[in-house]
């Protein structure tokens, strides 16, 4: 009988708290992990400081790049996990060139 050996892998997982540098935590996750598994691990997990985020973030990303729930994480990925937007970024750009624009700068 053999036993197939699963690969560990080394990602990140980091995230940031308003007002707050990131958080990087370094962990050690079988090949083929998934986004959604890191989070179940993570929630039933000891990690308090993370477990009001895991219930708020709406995505993750890898890298800065948006990723789905079938994507299998690799060796030295940054996991990201991404809260929701509190403005809508075309608003804010739009309020910052009309700042801008009155204050002289443009």
């Amino acid at each position: 009988m053999d036993k197939q050996v699963m690969q560990r892998i080394k990602i990140e997982l980091c995230y940031a708290l308003p007002h707050a540098s990131p958080v990087l935590i370094p962990l050690l996750v079988e090949s083929g992990t998934k986004p959604q598994q890191v989070m179940d691990y993570l929630s039933s997990s000891q990690l308090a400081d993370v477990q009001s985020l895991l219930e708020n973030h709406s995505v993750w990303a890898v890298f800065g790049k948006k990723k789905n729930a079938d994507y299998c994480l690799l060796e030295g990925d940054r996991l990201e996990l991404c809260r929701p937007l509190i403005a809508d970024p075309m608003s804010a750009r739009r309020l910052r060139a009309k700042r801008e624009h009155k204050s002289g700068k443009m």
